[in-house]
C-alpha cells in the first residue's frame, strides 16, 4: 500500500470509528457547565481528543492547522458539526485569525489548542488573546484530566489517548478578557494564570 493511499484511508476512516471509540469514555463536569457560552474555549493539544467532543454539534468556530494531521482532525471536526479555519504560526496563521475576528457573531464562539500544532507543550501562543482583543470575547480555559490514557511518549506534547470506559474530568475555568496589550513581563503572567487553569 502506497503511503498516501494509506494516508487517504486513515484521514477517512479514523474519523469515523473515532466517535464510536471516545463514547466509552466516561465525562463529568466538575464546574459550571457554560460550553454554550459565547466564549474562545482553549485546551491543551494533548487533550484535545474529548476537548473537540465537549462542543460537537454547537457550529462553533476551530483552528486547524494545514498540516497532514490537521486534515485528519478537519474531517473529524467537520463531522461534529464546527466550521473549521485553517491556519497556524507556521502557515496561514495570520489569515486565519482575520477570518475568525470577522466571522465570531456569526458563529458565537472559537475553540482552541493555543500550544498546537508543533509546540512548545503547554505554552500559550498569542492567537487566542488577539481574537478576544478584538472581538471582546472572554477567554475561558478549559481543563481536561484521564483516570486512565495512554500517553504517546514520542509525539512532542506527549498526546494522551483515553483508554474505553476510562473516566474524564473537564472543568471550565474562570473567564478572562485580554483588553489592551501587555507587554513584558505581564502578558507572560496573564498566559501563565491561564494556563494554570488547563
Amino acid at each position: 500500500m502506497s503511503s498516501s493511499l494509506g494516508n487517504k484511508l486513515t484521514q477517512f476512516i479514523l474519523p469515523v470509528l473515532l466517535p464510536f471509540y471516545l463514547m466509552t469514555v466516561r465525562v463529568k463536569i466538575s464546574s459550571n457547565n457554560i460550553a454554550d457560552k459565547a466564549a474562545i474555549f482553549i485546551l491543551w493539544h494533548n487533550k484535545m481528543l474529548i476537548g473537540w467532543r465537549l462542543f460537537k454539534g454547537k457550529k462553533y468556530l476551530a483552528l486547524v492547522s494545514q498540516s497532514k494531521d490537521g486534515e485528519i482532525l478537519n474531517t473529524l471536526l467537520e463531522r461534529w458539526k464546527y466550521n473549521v479555519i485553517r491556519g497556524s504560526g507556521s502557515k496561514g496563521g495570520k489569515e486565519a485569525l482575520e477570518e475568525i475576528i470577522s466571522n465570531h457573531r456569526e458563529y458565537r464562539s472559537v475553540v482552541i489548542t493555543p500550544d498546537g500544532p508543533r509546540g512548545p507543550a503547554g505554552e500559550i501562543k498569542n492567537g487566542a488573546l488577539m481574537i478576544s482583543n478584538k472581538t471582546g470575547l472572554p477567554i475561558i480555559p478549559v481543563s481536561i484530566t484521564y483516570s486512565r490514557s495512554k500517553i504517546l511518549s514520542k509525539s512532542w506534547d506527549k498526546f494522551e489517548i483515553p483508554l474505553p470506559f476510562s473516566k474524564c474530568e473537564v472543568r471550565f475555568g474562570d473567564e478572562f478578557h485580554y483588553g489592551e496589550y501587555l507587554p513584558e513581563p505581564k502578558l507572560t503572567e496573564f498566559k501563565e494564570t491561564l494556563a494554570k487553569q488547563m
